[in-house]
């Protein structure tokens, strides 16, 4: 067996020596410079690829001169591209000299799409592409904030400021109808895209605390990438583009392309960052004496007997003889505060046309300004590239990170505490002798929240006859979630809580896959592709939870359950957190292109997935798609329109269908159904009702675009003009009693999304030597329709989260109308028929002077459900980004920024702090749950226009109307809608590129480049809360959101 396994060793090594040999005797030797045609300064990276009717293959990069040297195959050209140039090409000799002009026109880029490499100008889906340069000086736990603005028909919202955490990201509007979750955890279903890094799908939402409904770190394994790593970025926005890549691309597709070795000598690349996160302006509250006295000036106002003898039993307000009389604390001031962050990126690279090859380190630690939150993240990444020669190639690459999160009294999305503000000044500051449980549990709470991802893959082809490659990419990708959480009893009502979090996930993904390119008569190219793919996933997760330990020293379980132990024991939990899960995907896939000298393109392509979470008699999902494309100045009329340098039009359909998420959907769910004679029982679990027939949802998408680039590429255009159309909405359906179940779920609900998208570039000024000015605009106007609801219904109301569904429209809150405030009790309506006065049917309160008029819809003078109507949407009419970038001689100041019109808020956080004034004796959080010790705050609000006596035309009821039941400041009422419209600068960035002339004759350097960033740096918005971005996914402000902040950066890139 050894001499077996050493003769094979040798024959392959003898077969790749007899390769490169091959090579060499049959290659031509092409050398050059490359330039800037304007300044004439060397493009140090720019790309050197074989051509050859297409692209064949990057070869090499230019050196810090703009030199190169390749080898190419006899009929083989040699194509030059780099980033905001044009392409150039020219027969190979050993004096070449490229002189590139600057250029918006994207259509020679190289863009992946459907795992293979093709020219933009012959793809004829809708792809938006984002390079390194455009994400670059910007220090960011989240790529997704950095493409914000960036691509029209790409919505991206950062709710959240906590470090580490993912925003929102949805393509072409909401892919479903309602929401999940109540109350302040009241969030819309996922509807984020799919994910490919070098070619190995991820799921962004593994891990991830989207919605709340994910418990463990919260991290996203696109948390963990480091941006400075990254090439590209191409976002695929129709289903044409995205049928390749199956059902999981039916929310659209986004391909993560990292950077390669491509220069002959090594290139060192150190990228570092130091950046301060700045406190947001604070609310101004009302504090120390002041607060005592509003507080027993509100009872004796308008509270009743009962209220003013309590003034004597609750200490913090009841004379000068006790601890809490003489505080005046600033809690803002105690948990929030500014920080200092840094990151590090350090890169060695290189490689030619047999070997490449690449490593890459990262640090990133950046505290939040709410104390105890932040995030860090150590990653690595190993990539090598071998090709012995034309027929045969292999890439590796293999990847860690460990992202360690700290979520303080939260979730890290929201804060407890200390992101609600709500703790009064009248409670003692931190000290060893009085301390509150809400300064306890949010500075001496232990949380270590860690995420470990390892993942690698191994891509290699082989062309087995010409023209025809077989190629395979098998990948494994492993992840391991684990949280220690442990509030001491002080936090906690004497009681301590230790929580404890395992999760691990695992993916295998295989691609084999086999194409077949060729060029007939210099005109017709025909492109076809056959692919399988496989993919094997796995998870199980584990919780466990003991509560009353003996001391904050011993965090030991103590019995199997608590309920049996005075709560101190492991508790049960019940939530299905405790799973093991496996799922299998099969696919198979075959596209065929043909075009006619680049002129018209026809792109079909087939696709066919089976899932084992699908339906049992619904197993696969067929994507079929048709693209068509015609580049108008390739005709012969447009050879003397001299002022358009590219057009094209675009025309796509087609169909993915994707598979419900949720395995117990069609496949039932068991569980623990307790314990008899002390032998836990495993039973099905009755909530649900398995659905074998469950179909697969339908996205059909009809999408006509075009693209054009006018007056010598100064001026580009691109728009798409789509109709999204999505049948077979997988929705709850309640079910009889007698069934044994409560729901099942079902194919009942269907809408649809139509939409334009425009983006346009240009260049105001002549390029120059010293001198360069580009500019971008983009934007997305959408409208949704609701075209069927579950079982045929009209309106579809969820009453847990206050969204209602209407056929013929589309998705918005559901609440009470204001119509005003009351301005005295004659104006309060009177039933003539009881002679019974206006009231609210939930608590049977009267109303009167101050309160909220209501509408009373139905007539019958009581305020209920009845009575609710539609208000707002939270899903904005238009989206869209700007910005762009001057350049001085070697300075250069870009700037980007992001819009939004046409969104409804509401403003609950305003009527949280407005309630904090009806029961100045009801200690409450910012959940109105209440505890002894923990008065909420009085935030001033003098700059609300409220009523009065002396101010009865007023646009907010009387916040002083002790133990009202009328619900005049309830925040489900139209009253609190604002408008949510806001035009964001994200970031600014003036920067300095030393001459590469002079660092390569002075420091030996081939790059260096200062520069200084600030982001966020300002907000325009009608909005009156804090910031109209940082609320949940249905547009609703609260108390406890983690604010965005402003950060500055100053940073160095230097490459040796």
């Amino acid at each position: 067996m050894k001499g077996t396994i050493h003769r094979l060793m040798a024959c392959l090594i003898l077969l790749g020596t007899f390769g490169v040999s091959q090579l060499n005797g049959q290659t031509i030797k092409a050398s050059g410079r490359v330039i800037a045609a304007d300044t004439k300064e060397p493009l140090s990276g720019a790309t050197i690829t074989a051509w050859k009717g297409r692209p064949l293959k990057a070869l090499i990069t230019t050196d810090q001169l703009g030199n190169f040297s390749v080898q190419l195959k006899p009929g083989e050209e040699i194509e030059v591209s780099y980033a905001g140039f044009a392409t150039a090409r020219q027969a190979p000799s050993d004096t070449l000299l490229f002189e590139l002009e600057r250029s918006a026109n994207d259509m020679n880029q190289v863009v992946v799409v459907g795992y293979q490499r093709k020219q933009k100008e012959t793809i004829t889906g809708a792809i938006t592409r984002i390079t390194a340069d455009d994400i670059k000086d910007i220090p960011s736990a989240n790529l997704e904030e950095l493409m914000q603005g960036r691509v029209a028909g790409l919505n991206v919202q950062m709710n959240t400021g906590a470090p580490g955490f993912r925003g929102a990201a949805t393509i072409r509007g909401l892919s479903s109808i309602g929401a999940t979750g109540t109350g302040d955890n009241a969030y819309v279903n996922a509807n984020s895209p799919l994910y490919i890094v070098d070619g190995v799908p991820i799921d962004a939402d593994a891990g991830f605390e989207y919605g709340f409904q994910s418990i463990g770190p919260g991290t996203s394994p696109l948390s963990l990438i480091p941006v400075e790593d990254i090439e590209t970025v191409d976002v695929m926005l129709d289903a044409q583009a995205a049928s390749l890549y199956g059902s999981r691309g039916a929310n659209g597709v986004i391909v993560i392309t990292t950077k390669k070795g491509k220069s002959k000598i090594p290139i060192i690349s150190y990228v570092g960052n130091y950046f301060m996160n700045t406190v947001p302006p604070l609310r101004k509250t009302i504090g120390g004496q002041d607060e005592r006295l509003l507080r027993v000036n509100t009872v004796y106002n308008t509270g009743d007997y009962g209220y003013i003898y309590q003034i004597n039993r609750q200490p913090f307000i009841s004379d000068s003889l006790n601890p809490f009389y003489n505080n005046a604390t600033n809690w803002q001031g105690i948990y929030y505060t500014p920080t200092y962050n840094h990151s590090h990126n350090l890169s060695i690279a290189g490689g030619d046309q047999v070997l490449n090859y690449k490593a890459n380190l990262n640090y990133y630690s950046e505290r939040g300004v709410i104390r105890n939150t932040g995030f860090d993240r150590y990653a690595a990444t190993m990539s090598l590239g071998f090709n012995p020669n034309e027929k045969f190639r292999i890439n590796a690459q293999v990847f860690a990170a460990i992202g360690n999160k700290l979520k303080g009294s939260g979730n890290g999305l929201t804060e407890v505490g200390a992101g609600s503000n709500v703790a009064s000044s009248l409670l003692p500051g931190p000290s060893f002798f009085l301390d509150v449980s809400q300064f306890s549990g949010a500075i001496y709470s232990t949380n270590d929240a860690k995420t470990h991802n390892f993942r690698s893959f191994v891509d290699a082809s082989y062309e087995i006859i010409k023209n025809v490659r077989l190629s395979s990419n098998t990948s494994y990708d492993y992840t391991m979630d684990s949280e220690d959480f442990f509030k001491p009893a002080a936090a906690d009502a004497n009681r301590t809580r230790l929580y404890g979090f395992s999760a691990r996930r695992s993916s295998l993904y295989n691609r084999s896959q086999i194409n077949y390119t060729q060029t007939y008569n210099d005109k017709h190219t025909v492109y076809a592709s056959v692919f399988s793919e496989l993919t094997v996933d796995n998870s199980t997760g584990y919780v466990i939870e003991n509560r009353n330990g003996p001391n904050d020293y011993y965090w030991g379980p103590f019995g199997y359950n608590s309920w049996y132990s005075d709560y101190a024991g492991v508790q049960y939990n019940s939530s299905g957190t405790n799973e093991y899960k496996t799922t299998h995907t099969i696919a198979v896939a075959a596209n065929l292109q043909y075009n006619f000298s680049k002129k018209y393109v026809i792109d079909f392509s087939y696709r066919q997935d089976g899932s084992s979470y699908a339906g049992a008699n619904n197993r696969w999902a067929r994507n079929p798609s048709l693209g068509l494309r015609w580049n108008i100045e390739k005709e012969k009329f447009m050879e003397n329109v001299k002022w358009v340098t590219a057009a094209s039009l675009r025309f796509t359909y087609g169909i993915n269908l994707r598979p419900t998420s949720n395995i117990y959907a069609s496949q039932g769910q068991f569980g623990v159904r307790g314990a008899y004679n002390n032998v836990v029982r495993i039973g099905p679990i009755l909530g649900y009702l398995p659905n074998p027939d469950l179909r697969p949802e339908r996205v059909e998408t009809k999408n006509l675009g075009g693209d054009f680039y006018l007056f010598a590429n100064r001026v580009g255009l691109s728009f798409n003009l789509y109709e999204k159309n999505i049948d077979d909405l997988i929705y709850e359906t309640p079910l009889a009693d007698a069934t044994g179940f409560q729901k099942t779920f079902s194919n009942d609900a269907a809408l649809t999304n139509r939409g334009l998208e425009v983006s346009l570039t240009f260049r105001p000024a002549r390029p120059g030597k010293d001198f360069n000015w580009n500019v971008y605009v983009n934007g997305s106007a959408i409208k949704q329709i609701v075209r069927r609801l579950p079982g045929n219904a009209l309106v579809w109301y969820s009453d847990n989260n206050s969204v209602i569904a209407r056929v013929g429209a589309g998705q918005n809150n559901y609440l009470l109308l204001s119509q005003g405030v009351f301005a005295n009790n004659k104006d309060v309506p009177v039933d003539p028929v009881t002679g019974l006065g206006f009231r609210n049917g939930y608590t049977t309160s009267y109303f009167q002077a101050g309160d909220t008029y209501f509408k009373d819809v139905d007539g019958n003078y009581v305020i209920d459900g009845n009575d609710l109507q539609v208000g707002g949407s939270f899903e904005p009419v238009f989206t869209g980004g700007f910005g762009g970038m001057v350049m001085y001689k070697n300075f250069n100041l870009t700037v980007s920024g992001s819009l939004l019109f046409d969104r409804t808020l509401r403003n609950n956080a305003l009527s949280q702090r407005l309630r904090n004034y009806q029961d100045p004796l009801e200690l409450k959080d910012e959940d109105g749950n209440g505890s002894a010790d923990q008065p909420s705050t009085f935030v001033d609000i003098s700059d609300v226009d409220y009523y009065r006596p002396d101010h009865t035309n007023a646009r907010y009821p009387n916040p002083f109307l002790v133990n009202t039941g009328t619900e005049s400041l309830r925040d489900g009422q139209s009253l609190f809608e604002e408008d949510g419209t806001y035009i964001k600068f994200n970031s600014a960035t003036l920067g300095y590129n030393f001459s590469k002339t002079w660092l390569n004759n002075t420091l030996k350097l081939r790059n260096a480049r200062l520069y200084a960033t600030v982001k966020n740096p300002f907000l325009i918005s009608r909005y009156s809360g804090p910031n109209p971005e940082t609320v949940n996914s249905l547009g609703r402000d609260y108390l406890g959101n983690y604010p965005n902040t402003r950060a500055y950066t100053i940073g160095v890139n230097v490459e040796f």
